[in-house]
């Protein structure tokens, strides 16, 4: 009986140091958080408001004083080169033209006869001359009227739409009123301001995005076509224009919209990055705890950083992506240390 009962008190003893052992080993694994070595985008960018406008917009103004006689488009037709806009009252020009041409005829016969009379020295060279200036004074009187009368007729300098009409049949215009504005829809573009500090990082051809209030789920792809080489003397800005694709099957865009163009002034896309909270710098070395497959221990691993944007850090070498590091509770961590992971690593009010 007294050997039974030393027997089962052997048994509890051991029984209670077994546990005690496994209690102690699980006391030292140290709780993190992992976060995945990801490719990400860490450009720097900025943002500008501007007008969608046309590249290409005519204003288009009377060239001589008269009455409208026919309007032929309105807002929202298009219209080709050459195509007649409106038409004027041309008539008093037409009867002076006739009178003018009876003048150059006329003209013209003194000038023939007082030619042959100078060869025989039957005028004086002075008369002569005085025909041969009443001659091109008489054409130049024909030309003049011809050049008014067409002008009586206003036509697109360039395909578009009308945009703007401002004349109707019976109005009186006088010279360079403007009566009609043509603008070429294939090309819109927009001209935002951008500082001295932004500009030197632009280019001609450089992809953008544009994006318009009016559409704000939509991304416009747009390109660069030109930088002005001058800041503008008012604002101290560079004019940047931007030509905005325009694809078959994506929303209409039309001058006047608000856009916002979002420029890249230090491409840095699809490069090896993990959140700044897991660095770590031990004499003079940064270094990241890469956990092994079974996530259940550490690895000091030394690394080399580049650019930081976004709450998260470049890695040039020492760790791949795809890679897991611990992201919390790392200065409680050393080579090989134990670990559990109890959660993964999230940031919020920072870009993905």
């Amino acid at each position: 009986m007294k050997k039974t009962i030393l027997f089962a008190l052997s048994l509890f003893l051991w029984s209670c140091s077994g546990e005690t052992e496994t209690g102690d080993s699980s006391s030292t694994s140290i709780s993190v958080t992992s976060a995945e070595v990801q490719t990400r985008n860490l450009s720097e960018t900025f943002s500008v408001s501007s007008e969608v406008v046309a590249y290409r917009r005519s204003y288009i103004a009377s060239r001589i004083s008269g009455l409208v006689e026919e309007v032929r488009y309105e807002e929202g037709q298009s219209i080709n080169r050459g195509e007649i806009l409106a038409q004027m009252d041309v008539r008093q020009q037409q009867i002076d033209l006739r009178r003018a041409n009876a003048a150059l005829e006329e003209a013209h016969d003194v000038y023939e006869r007082n030619q042959t009379l100078i060869e025989s020295n039957a005028i004086s060279r002075a008369e002569y001359l005085s025909s041969r200036r009443a001659l091109e004074q008489a054409q130049s009187d024909v030309d003049q009227l011809e050049l008014q009368i067409e002008f009586g007729t206003v036509r697109a300098p360039i395909n578009g739409v009308v945009t703007a009409r401002l004349v109707e049949p019976g109005n009186n215009v006088s010279v360079n009123e403007r009566m009609f504005t043509v603008t070429d829809m294939d090309l819109l573009v927009v001209r935002p301001g951008v500082s001295e500090m932004n500009v030197s990082g632009l280019a001609e051809g450089q992809s953008v995005e544009v994006k318009l209030d009016v559409y704000p789920e939509h991304i416009f792809n747009g390109s660069i076509r030109r930088v002005f080489p001058s800041s503008d003397a008012q604002t101290g800005l560079f004019t940047v224009e931007v030509e905005i694709m325009q694809d078959e099957g994506q929303p209409v865009i039309r001058p006047g919209f608000l856009a916002r163009t979002q420029f890249s002034v230090d491409p840095r896309e699809d490069i090896p990055t993990v959140p700044t909270e897991a660095l770590i710098e031990r004499e003079g070395e940064t270094y990241l705890f890469v956990l092994n497959e079974e996530k259940d221990s550490v690895s000091l691993v030394p690394v080399s950083t580049g650019i930081s944007r976004d709450g998260f850090v470049e890695i040039r070498d020492g760790v791949q992506p795809g890679d897991v590091v611990a992201a919390s509770n790392i200065e409680s961590l050393d080579d090989g240390s134990e670990v559990r992971v109890v959660g993964t690593f999230r940031r919020y009010g920072f870009s993905n």
